[in-house]
């Protein structure tokens, strides 16, 4: 049988970019199963179906449902000041950050995916002259046809959610909040991957930080949401820790406001 030319080449969920269920948020009713795909052109599609949970869609479920999404709504254009990574460069050992793209579920969200990626992009170039062991290397954008369709940073193993969650070894917490307040690359410090929410102090965000990580809604950049956020960062890993007592501990968490 030969494939439609103009759909996406889905053999099986795996090849999927996103899958996501939507749910009601006082029932838990799942209301729509939203996925999403980027084609090696850097093409994106988006996909929704009403009523379905993830695990009983069909590959034709996805293969019929997934629209391309025009590159003007997702990707901004290349500006002067954004460097382009060159052409022929070994992308599959860098990590590509792209769009969000199941926030195309949301309109709103939707018409901010352009910028939010270029002010990304525009924060890393700034971060770029000042590098630091901790902050995560930038390379440069993907560019194609005339847009940028990612940032290429350099690739980790794991993040710090895994590395406490999934590794039996101990986490030095002090470590790893100190390593992210200060910057500096020793064992168990961690790098910091994403700039998002990153702004200079005083101007105006797109986005203020995930939800339960941050202190309250806010629209400026300003230093203490960062210590606000690393607060709640430290809570989190001292309240799961399995045991209490480890002599790198500060006083067990004492007075740290949990998320």
């Amino acid at each position: 049988m030969q494939r439609d030319p103009g759909r996406p080449s889905i053999l099986s969920k795996r090849d999927l970019t996103d899958l996501c269920e939507v749910e009601d948020s006082e029932t838990g009713t799942v209301l729509r199963t939203t996925f999403t795909f980027v084609d090696i052109h850097d093409a994106a599609w988006f996909g929704q179906v009403p009523g379905i949970r993830k695990y009983d869609l069909t590959v034709e479920d996805l293969r019929q449902n997934l629209l391309r999404v025009p590159d003007d709504t997702i990707y901004p254009e290349v500006t002067p000041g954004i460097t382009i990574l060159p052409d022929g460069s070994d992308v599959k050992s860098l990590f590509i950050k792209r769009p969000k793209l199941l926030c195309l579920d949301n309109p709103a969200e939707t018409e901010l995916l352009p910028k939010m990626l270029l002010e990304e992009a525009e924060v890393l170039e700034f971060l770029k002259s000042r590098s630091h062991k901790n902050l995560v290397r930038y390379y440069g954008c993907v560019s194609r046809r005339g847009r940028i369709i990612g940032i290429a940073l350099e690739k980790h193993d794991v993040i710090l959610q895994y590395r406490f969650e999934d590794d039996p070894r101990d986490l030095d917490i002090n470590a790893c909040i100190e390593g992210i307040r200060d910057a500096l690359d020793k064992y168990d410090r961690p790098v910091i991957l994403d700039y998002g929410s990153c702004r200079p102090f005083g101007k105006f965000l797109l986005s203020g930080g995930t939800p339960g990580w941050i202190d309250e809604d806010y629209d400026t950049s300003a230093p203490h949401h960062d210590e606000i956020a690393l607060q709640k960062i430290k809570s989190w890993l001292i309240r799961n820790k399995p045991k209490c007592g480890v002599t790198d501990f500060l006083e067990c968490g004492k007075d740290i406001p949990s998320p």
